[in-house]
C-alpha cells in the first residue's frame, strides 16, 4: 500500500489542478488547438493591413509634401526673378507689384503643407516683403538685400524638408 507523504500529497494536488483547469475550458482549448494555424494567420493578416495602411498614409503625406514644395520651389524663383526685374530693371508697374503680391501670398500659402520651418520661412518673406515693398521701390539697396535673404532662406528650408523625405 502507497504511503502518502506531504510531498507527494502536493505533487499530485499540482497535477489535478492543471487537469481540472483543463476540464473547466475543453471546449476553448481544443478549439484553440484546432484552430492555431487560423489563428496565427489572421494576426498576421491584421498586422499586414496595418502596416499597408500606415505606409499608404506615409505615402501620400511625403507625396503631397513633394508636390507643395515643388510648387513653393517654382513660386520662390517667381518672386526672385520679378523682384529682380523691378529692383534692377526699374519696373514699377502695378502688373509686376500684384504679380509679386500674389506669389508671395501663394508661397505662404502653400508652405504650410510642407512644414512648420518652411511655413515660418514663408511667413518671414511674407513680412520682409510687406516691410521694405515701398524702400525696395525706392532703390534702397538694404531692402533689395532682405527680399532676397528671405527668398534665399525660404528656398534653403524647402530644399532641406524635401531631402528629409528620404
Amino acid at each position: 500500500m502507497p504511503t502518502n507523504t506531504p510531498e507527494s500529497d502536493s505533487a499530485s494536488d499540482r497535477g489535478r489542478g492543471n487537469d481540472a483547469d483543463r476540464r473547466r475550458f475543453p471546449i476553448l482549448h481544443e478549439l484553440i488547438r484546432q484552430n492555431l494555424l487560423a489563428l496565427v494567420s489572421l494576426f498576421i493578416a491584421l498586422f499586414g493591413l496595418g502596416y499597408n495602411t500606415w505606409r499608404n498614409e506615409t505615402t501620400e503625406h511625403h507625396r503631397n509634401v513633394r508636390q507643395s514644395a515643388f510648387v513653393a520651389l517654382d513660386a520662390l524663383g517667381e518672386v526672385q526673378q520679378l523682384a529682380d526685374t523691378r529692383f534692377f530693371g526699374s519696373e514699377h508697374s502695378e502688373a509686376n507689384r500684384i504679380a509679386i503680391w500674389g506669389r508671395v501670398t501663394l508661397i505662404r500659402d502653400i508652405a504650410t503643407l510642407v512644414s512648420v520651418d518652411s511655413a515660418g520661412r514663408a511667413d518671414a518673406l511674407f513680412a520682409v516683403w510687406s516691410e521694405k515693398e515701398a524702400a525696395f521701390d525706392n532703390g534702397d539697396a538694404e531692402a533689395e538685400r532682405a527680399v532676397a535673404a528671405a527668398i534665399r532662406e525660404a528656398r534653403a528650408q524647402v530644399l532641406a524638408d524635401l531631402q528629409r523625405l528620404r
